[in-house]
């Protein structure tokens, strides 16, 4: 996750291979590790940028206490992550509760169907699994340009398409600063958002379903840093 200097500019410096992008605060750039003072470090996402996932490295992932990872999926309607199917296996293979995000370009509602249809299939691809939650990465700028209550028509559209595949958990990850202002949450995307303190603690966001409170987390076995979450319930937990 590549971490935004301005709300306006939140967005993916790597935008189809990088991980989930952004936060209302900045963060040192130096690596976290777990400490007793931390949040937990429930879930990682990932995309290609991560590359090929070993057994080794999601092992050591689990011993810090990782239950769950959320993989890219796919972008607009053009791009698919090429390890999506390996990062998949991986995970499930080790355990891991499987998630997927879709990068959203989508500004109006035939677009927003059509890049929920081009999801599906991809994750339909690599799995059967049908209570996977299947995340919207809400953060392209130019979405900052429209109306709320026209994101809030789109995403409407584009999960309607999702859960008429048979997928019954949907979300929205997005910037904890975007909410109310360019997105709104609701009783079916409670939310994961994204806040990096300099020195987090306990827990926020606790009515959202995750708090990404991190993109600098550094496990034994991985060559780079990796994004973090605190789950608030068992949402992105396949039980």
């Amino acid at each position: 996750m590549k971490k935004a200097l301005t709300l306006k500019l939140a967005a993916l410096a790597l935008a189809t291979f990088g991980t989930l992008a952004f936060s209302g605060f900045s963060q040192s750039a130096q690596a976290n590790t777990l400490s007793a003072n931390h949040p937990n470090a429930d879930m990682v996402d990932i995309s290609a940028y991560q590359g090929a996932q070993t057994n080794l490295g999601i092992q050591n992932m689990k011993d810090k206490g990782v239950q769950a990872m959320t993989i890219k999926a796919t972008e607009g309607n053009y791009y698919t992550n090429p390890l999506l199917g390996q990062q998949t296996s991986a995970a499930q293979s080790a355990g891991l509760s499987i998630n997927f995000y879709h990068y959203a370009q989508f500004t109006t509602k035939k677009q927003a169907r059509k890049e929920a249809r081009y999801f599906v299939k991809k994750v339909e691809g690599v799995t059967n699994q049908r209570n996977v939650v299947m995340a919207i990465d809400f953060e392209a700028p130019k979405l900052a340009n429209l109306p709320i209550a026209t994101n809030n028509r789109n995403i409407k559209a584009f999960n309607k398409v999702v859960k008429a595949a048979g997928f019954t958990k949907t979300d929205i990850y997005t910037n904890a600063n975007w909410v109310d202002s360019y997105v709104s949450m609701n009783s079916d995307n409670l939310g994961w958002l994204a806040n990096y303190p300099n020195n987090p603690t306990g827990k926020k966001y606790v009515a959202a379903n995750a708090w990404q409170w991190t993109s600098n987390f550094k496990f034994a076995g991985q060559a780079g840093k990796l994004d973090v979450s605190q789950l608030n319930n068992n949402y992105y937990l396949n039980d």
